[in-house]
């Protein structure tokens, strides 16, 4: 008897959602948010100060429903708005916890205020 073996698709499921997914600026909310397929499924609150000078964003929560967890949104989520600082010439701050971790995975993808 032969087993007969499952073919992979074609693409993952996370691979789907990112490509169906968008991060908006809403900054008239101080936050950026997550749509996935048009509906908003997490945001990332954040204020912006000057500091001797220099614009620092401190991120203070990133948030996902439950049911998009685990699926790398948060990181697309956080990427979009560490492109935000990088492209304005500001520092982050990171109060976030998910945030901290994310650059301290990923060293030297946005400068850190003090």
């Amino acid at each position: 008897m032969q087993v007969r073996r499952k073919k992979k698709p074609p693409q993952s499921a996370q691979s789907i959602l990112h490509q169906i997914s968008e991060v908006v600026h809403n900054a008239d909310r101080d936050r950026f948010e997550l749509y996935v397929a048009g509906d908003l499924v997490g945001v990332l609150g954040y204020q912006v100060d000057q500091v001797d000078g220099q614009r620092v964003m401190t991120v203070l929560h990133t948030v996902l429903y439950d049911e998009f967890t685990g699926h790398g949104l948060a990181s697309r989520l956080t990427t979009g708005a560490l492109q935000y600082v990088v492209d304005t010439g500001a520092k982050v701050r990171p109060i976030c916890t998910f945030t901290r971790h994310y650059l301290a995975t990923h060293p030297g993808v946005a400068p850190i205020a003090a």
